[in-house]
């Protein structure tokens, strides 16, 4: 198996395609620790189709399936570095899961 860095654009959209079958294939088997497995793997190989750039440390962002912002303090490789809002902890999350933070009205 190649590794996503070794992948291009294509390439890894065909690979997260795969991945998303099996995911549906999984959860109609009801292989929850199977399921998790292959979205951390989506969710890898998503971080290399996105562009580093749109991440700057510093600012807040949104993450799929949390209510709670991200603050990013720095960015290795495809991964942001940084803490949850009203923690101190720094943990590592991929930057294909993060969105920017809508700005409230």
């Amino acid at each position: 198996m190649r590794l996503f860095s070794d992948m291009n654009r294509e390439e890894l959209r065909r690979e997260i395609e795969r991945l998303e079958r099996e995911m549906r294939q999984a959860r109609q088997n009801g292989l929850v620790s199977e399921l998790e497995i292959l979205r951390q793997r989506i969710n890898l190989a998503k971080s290399y189709l996105t562009d580093p750039e749109r991440i700057r440390p510093g600012l807040s962002y949104e993450v799929e399936g949390s209510d709670k912002p991200f603050f990013v303090e720095y960015l290795r490789g495809v991964m942001a570095w940084g803490h949850w809002e009203g923690e101190t902890e720094s943990v590592a999350l991929p930057i294909g899961i993060l969105k920017p933070v809508e700005p409230s009205d």
